[in-house]
């Protein structure tokens, strides 16, 4: 399919409506063809994929890999060698080195103008203040830090520098996304939202293990701050190195009340479970119960968003949901799980009249795409286009468009909002520990 992004914001103009998308939608290379060369700073499973994403956008040249691990420097920089020369690009191939120590790849790596920070939670405000205090712009995996005194540095750092900074809350980009918050903000589908419903649910899974010709030297896990090659593996489940499933899970989903409620919550209730594995230290399932601010026409009241994480039980995977007293918008990064259902009486909008509904639930439910497709078949053709790439794709396709415009307001999450979710996320944890409730002040997203 050819088609411009002219065309396209055209079309959406035609349709009234304001959503207006990312050049990463139309499958362009994000602000031009200019080369920005890159380092990938911990080469794990997440820095992997977000590898793997980096080399589908046109023009990113890597230039580096930094892990602790030469398991993953083997792993990674064999792989981005072989894609390189696989698409001609010898001379590219033949000049990605390779680190242990970030601090040595800063000083030796002149021409970096980006750094890929995928390392665990712990050291994100290590590395990421360490990059943009050397002159790099940085993208960071989420959650910002397992602290919010690590978090709120990571925005002081990024303020001072000057350095575009992205936080990996990669719904923020994604179009299915951006289209939703536009009914419910502008077509009104929901009506006056009063419930939010999130989870990600996933089966029990085993502890991560790793090939003994690679195990990491004693004196070198102690040198970056691990007592073991299995904490090594396993960080997310100790308190030292992350704040658990619901902070590496949940804060993607939680990050998308705040987005859509345009507010920051109130209050949070929340309990948790320690008690199933016995081979891990934090909450393998976590309930939530938050509380938020909402306007609607006008009014203020309020809205509750409940949000799980389960790592027994993998029923109904991930998605989130809006309710209000005019309908339900089901939505999820797999767009096969995104519906609206109207509450009886809901005079629905014109292009939704007359679009074949499924059951979902002993309901007849709309499916968004469809939807769309019958609002403006254009909006929908291009997020079909955009969905076929990888989730993170877009995320990325969006920091690398700030980065070769210079312009920070064009980041979908830049630090200081992803702070606010931080915010959110991390006090689940006293939450559950009190046995009660938390209660935000407004001062406290304030970094």
């Amino acid at each position: 399919m050819a088609m411009t992004r002219r065309e396209f914001v055209q079309s959406m103009a035609a349709a009234g409506t304001g959503v207006v998308l990312s050049n990463s939608v139309f499958g362009q290379a994000a602000g031009g063809g200019d080369e920005i060369n890159v380092a990938l700073l911990g080469a794990g499973t997440q820095g992997r994929v977000l590898m793997g994403d980096c080399m589908n956008i046109e023009g990113i040249r890597f230039r580096a890999v930094c892990d602790i691990w030469n398991y993953s420097q083997r792993y990674a920089s064999r792989r981005m060698k072989a894609q390189y020369k696989r698409a001609g690009k010898v001379d590219w191939a033949n000049t990605i080195n390779v680190y242990e120590d970030y601090r040595e790849m800063l000083d030796k790596e002149k021409d970096l103008d980006a750094v890929i920070v995928a390392t665990p939670d712990f050291v994100h405000a290590e590395h990421a203040i360490a990059c943009a205090e050397a002159g790099r712009h940085v993208y960071c995996e989420k959650e910002m830090s397992n602290t919010l005194e690590n978090a709120r540095k990571m925005v002081e750092a990024q303020r001072k520098t000057g350095k575009l900074m992205q936080i990996g809350h990669q719904r923020r980009s994604n179009p299915v996304y951006q289209y939703a918050l536009e009914l419910i903000k502008d077509d009104d589908v929901c009506g006056r939202l009063t419930n939010c419903y999130g989870q990600w649910n996933r089966g029990v899974q085993p502890l991560l293990e790793w090939p003994e010709r690679y195990v990491i030297p004693p004196e070198t896990l102690k040198k970056y701050g691990y007592e073991s090659m299995e904490q090594f593996r396993n960080w997310r489940w100790y308190r030292k190195y992350s704040a658990g499933p619901i902070a590496d899970l949940g804060s993607h989903q939680i990050d998308i009340f705040s987005w859509f409620l345009h507010s920051d919550p109130t209050q949070v209730v929340a309990m948790g479970g320690s008690d199933y594995f016995e081979d891990r230290e934090w909450y393998e399932d976590v309930l939530t119960l938050y509380q938020y601010p909402y306007t609607y026409k006008g009014k203020t009241g309020t809205a509750r968003a409940f949000y799980q994480i389960l790592n027994t039980n993998s029923y109904g995977h991930y998605f989130e949901r809006f309710s209000g007293d005019g309908g339900a918008l089901t939505i999820s990064e797999n767009p096969k799980k995104c519906f609206y259902v109207s509450e009886p009486g809901k005079e629905l909008p014109e292009w939704l009249q007359g679009v074949e509904p499924v059951q979902q639930g002993g309901k007849p439910a709309i499916p968004l795409l469809a939807g769309i497709a019958k609002k403006n078949e254009a909006a929908a053709k291009a997020m079909e286009m955009a969905m076929e790439k990888n989730v993170h794709q877009m995320h990325l396709e969006n920091f690398f468009e700030a980065v070769r415009a210079g312009d920070a307001s064009k980041l979908s999450c830049p630090p200081e909002e992803a702070y606010k979710t931080a915010v959110a996320v991390l006090q689940v944890i006293p939450a559950v520990e009190a046995g009660g409730g938390v209660t935000f002040k407004p001062e406290d997203f304030k970094a």
